[in-house]
């Protein structure tokens, strides 16, 4: 890719923790908008998007996990180490979208299980074990040494991934009008004013809305509207599983009216009402 493609690529940590997961006899289901390495330290783990695609990784084995819907279950006495993260097009599209579920032997990849194990340490050192949160303050040292972490954690699985023969994604928003587009509609929806419409985005870029929406499509698929959406519902998700903020606040953070407001909007993309997704995410923590 360009340059001006590869400085956009959202690259985010999510988790990092170490625990003992609660014994499920049936699978049960989760959606996020992030993908999922975990190491199973005892017991057994199984995850994929189906049960037809459900692969089972034992005591020593990595899983790694994408995003979107999976399926998953855990031994009675599995314990885990988990990494959620991002590595992303600025569509929200994964850079590497094939190959999943994808389960291999630690002992064969050293310099990641290292890299691994340097994003928990950061975590504990300055989060504790657990999620990152938004609204939460660090400094500029340890934001960076988190942010340096995670970036050679993604190096050595990008490895992982190319041994293989899992390749990066490629043909996504190939106009440079789009990239730009996209990291618009990234600072928008990050203001304080988070009530934007397709003809601010189309205003910022000195396009007309209509020309705009047909790059959009043509370079990722998406409407300016519907690419504002998906990144709105991206942070709404993030806010719910972190299980930080209430109900109400995620709301109005996210520029809505009303929590009803929310609470309806929400339902109609996901099926279920936030409280229920919240609830959802964190039955089996």
């Amino acid at each position: 890719m360009r340059l001006d493609q590869w400085i956009t690529l959202r690259m985010q940590l999510i988790w990092a923790y170490e625990k003992r997961m609660k014994h499920t006899e049936e699978f049960y289901e989760t959606r996020n908008n992030f993908q999922t390495a975990l190491l199973v330290k005892k017991g057994w783990a199984e995850a994929g998007q189906s049960k037809a695609s459900v692969k089972r990784a034992r005591k020593g084995q990595w899983l790694v996990l994408r995003q979107g819907k999976r399926l998953q279950r855990f031994s009675p006495n599995c314990e885990i180490l988990s990494i959620g993260f991002r590595f992303q097009f600025p569509t929200g599209d994964a850079v590497y979208d094939e190959g999943y579920p994808l389960c291999f032997e630690s002992h064969l990849s050293p310099e990641f299980n290292e890299a691994a194990l340097k994003v928990l340490e950061e975590v504990r050192l300055h989060i504790g074990d657990g999620y990152y949160l938004r609204q939460q303050e660090m400094d500029m040292e340890h934001f960076l040494m988190s942010q340096n972490a995670l970036r050679v954690f993604l190096i050595e699985l990008a490895k992982v991934f190319h041994s293989h023969e899992m390749p990066p994604q490629t043909g996504i928003q190939e106009n440079p009008l789009v990239s730009q587009a996209l990291v618009t509609i990234d600072e928008a929806i990050n203001a304080p004013d988070k009530k934007i419409k397709t003809s601010d985005i189309a205003r910022r870029m000195q396009l007309s809305t209509s020309h705009l929406d047909r790059l959009m499509v043509s370079g990722t698929g998406r409407t300016i509207h519907q690419q504002i959406e998906a990144r709105k519902l991206q942070l709404a998700q993030d806010a719910l599983i972190a299980d930080h903020s209430s109900l109400k606040t995620i709301a109005y953070d996210l520029g809505f009216s009303s929590p009803s407001h929310f609470n309806y909007w929400f339902k109609q993309r996901e099926g279920v009402t936030p409280l229920a997704y919240r609830q959802q995410q964190r039955v089996h923590d």
